[in-house]
């Protein structure tokens, strides 16, 4: 019995052993260009807040997209809100990085004000924004 395990061990390490094979030679890679970045998603916040001359929330004011990256009905921003409480106001969520956006401001007693920038350079960037009003007379 040990003669037959014995063998069975040499039997299994000359498997094991590379001598004798003989190896076919690769081609050396070729190198791979790198994949072209993805075009930006819509990933970027904005906080948009509408407020008067004095630096006050305007209450019952609205903000409307009106420009590049769509358009829409005007929606009214969250009150009570302050600029220093960083509460209220509308956040926009899934803008389109690097993509001109017009913004209109709009409140009963106040001239509307549209303001368009690129807000945004790069994928998940935040960017506060404020749309100052002026009283009408």
């Amino acid at each position: 019995m040990k003669f037959g395990v014995t063998i069975l061990i040499i039997v299994a390490l000359a498997g094991c052993s590379r001598e004798g094979v003989s190896r076919i030679p690769t081609a050396p890679a070729s190198p791979v260009a790198p994949a072209p970045p993805a075009p930006p998603t819509g990933s970027a916040l904005l906080w948009v807040m509408v407020i008067s001359e004095s630096g006050a929330c305007i209450e019952g004011a609205t903000i409307q997209i009106v420009g590049a990256q769509g358009g829409g009905e005007p929606i009214p921003q969250k009150t009570p809100c302050g600029a220093w409480d960083y509460d209220g106001g509308l956040l926009l969520r899934d803008l389109t990085p690097g993509v001109e956006l017009t913004l209109r401001g709009a409140a009963n007693g106040h001239g509307p004000r549209e303001v368009s920038f690129l807000p945004f350079p790069m994928p998940g960037s935040y960017r506060a924004v404020f749309i100052t009003l002026s009283k009408t007379r």
